[in-house]
């Protein structure tokens, strides 16, 4: 893969994960940022009027789900298994779950009632996710023994789904297992990312 190019808001949000695991294998591309305000002007300009965008060589790509699964498949991040195959989109699909109730949260646009949802939300999510992992082996890695691109979407975006919650760590009181996964991460595969493009959450 040559001459990538990623275009997005100078944010985590959802490309997050497509940053991570470029920065993971070692492949250098072009973080381009587009501001709020020049995104009025710019959105005619993009398929579906929406980012992220993905290029190589030339080759244009939308839609976050449908980016991370080729690149996945790309750098080897994508199990054969289909039984395996199902267990990546149905967590990576999850996301789609939280994305109204994340931005409010995230930008305060929330009221308590709204707050309640989205926590409440995350924590059933969070144990549905630690019964699975425990189910498959309680491993390395949530698919196993060999890392995936759902242990990226844990180390990135579930993270920050959890920072959201001010008032609790349910992170640690309801996933220990998906957090003991994170953790590790954070020190190896994803530290290089945090360090490089993750930008810090207020």
């Amino acid at each position: 893969m040559e001459n990538i190019k990623l275009t997005y808001f100078n944010m985590n949000g959802r490309v997050g994960l497509i940053r991570a695991m470029l920065c993971y294998k070692k492949i250098p591309f072009e973080n381009i940022l587009i501001t709020m305000e020049e995104w009025p002007n710019k959105k005619q300009n993009f398929e579906f009027h929406q980012l992220p965008l993905f290029e190589v060589n030339n080759k244009k790509m939308t839609q976050t789900f449908a980016i991370c699964l080729y690149l996945a498949r790309q750098l080897n991040l994508y199990p054969n298994d289909i039984d395996l195959q199902y267990q990546v989109e149905s967590i990576l699909a999850c996301r789609d779950d939280f994305t109204m109730l994340y931005r409010k949260i995230k930008f305060k646009e929330n009221n308590e009632e709204e707050y309640k949802t989205f926590k409440d939300k995350l924590i059933l999510y969070l144990q549905k996710f630690e019964k699975r992992y425990v189910d498959l082996g309680s491993n390395k890695y949530f698919l196993g023994n060999e890392i995936s691109v759902v242990d990226f979407f844990l180390g990135v975006m579930i993270t920050e789904f959890c920072f959201l919650v001010k008032d609790e760590d349910i992170l640690s009181k309801y996933s220990p297992g998906i957090k003991k996964i994170i953790d590790n991460l954070k020190e190896n595969e994803l530290k290089e990312y945090y360090e490089k493009y993750h930008i810090p959450l207020k």
